[in-house]
């Protein structure tokens, strides 16, 4: 008899919705198990996706996340059987490119989401809005493309031009926040605290989740002393990059960083 997902998982979400797409992603897993076929998901976000991998890693399945752009923040999941061969083009996904036909316009990434939202598109055939140096960049389910390139025609007020992009588009890198932080000391949940405003405890919960890693590699202890040059990231929030610390005359240590604030959505 063929297994199936245990679905008492599902109590980890409270909202109907929420709970309504990780039913749907369990039916996915389901499918893979009972019948060895591959299944991709929708775009998913950060928290879905943590709880979507912590499912496929219990269930031994092979898995694969891509969204299309380097370090994507929405992903699409490929599952497979246990030892498939996963390979990106079986994300089913398209790069399209959005121009303003005027072209002293700048266009916004709430434009272009907001706009989207009104043809009637759900979230989660929407993956990553990126700026690039020819145009804003998006990624999006295939199956819908083609409708998008023929159909929409503004973002906000600014009349559009949309295509699939051929070739990797050339994003614009994220220049950062550069900041000041004073802690007194230099552990990893003292920093992450500091850096994105929130609570040491809320730090300390973010890596006892998984979701901080050190030089790409996870972390999982929060009293990690760190050190100039090193960039610190956390998953659904974005990044930093450690520039130089100082002693102050009140015994703490001043850093400098840049900060890469996450979309998260």
């Amino acid at each position: 008899m063929k297994r199936s997902a245990d679905r008492s998982v599902l109590g980890y979400w409270s909202e109907k919705e929420v709970r309504l797409e990780a039913a749907h992603l369990l039916d996915q897993v389901d499918a893979v198990l009972r019948e060895d076929s591959k299944q991709v998901t929708s775009f998913l976000s950060f928290a879905m996706r943590d709880w979507a991998e912590a499912i496929l890693r219990k269930e031994q399945l092979a898995f694969l996340a891509e969204g299309g752009f380097p370090d994507a923040e929405r992903v699409r999941i490929i599952i497979g059987p246990r030892g498939a061969s996963l390979s990106p083009q079986d994300a089913n996904l398209e790069i399209l490119r959005i121009r303003p036909l005027d072209p002293r316009a700048q266009l916004e990434h709430r434009q272009i989401l907001g706009s989207l939202i009104g043809l009637g598109f759900r979230r989660d055939v929407l993956g990553d809005i990126r700026v690039g140096q020819d145009g804003q960049y998006l990624a999006i389910s295939a199956e819908v493309a083609l409708f998008l390139i023929n159909q929409w025609r503004l973002a906000g007020k600014e009349k559009v031009e949309v295509s699939i992009c051929p070739e990797t588009p050339d994003i614009q890198p994220d220049l950062g926040e550069q900041k000041r932080v004073t802690v007194s000391s230099s552990r990893l949940d003292a920093l992450l605290a500091h850096a994105f405003g929130v609570s040491r405890a809320s730090a300390q919960e973010w890596i006892v989740q998984g979701k901080v890693r050190r030089e790409g590699l996870a972390v999982s202890k929060a009293d990690i002393k760190l050190q100039p040059g090193e960039t610190i990231s956390c998953r659904g929030y974005g990044r930093i990059k450690l520039l130089e610390c100082i002693s102050t005359r009140k015994e703490r240590i001043a850093w400098q960083i840049v900060l890469y604030k996450s979309q998260r959505r």
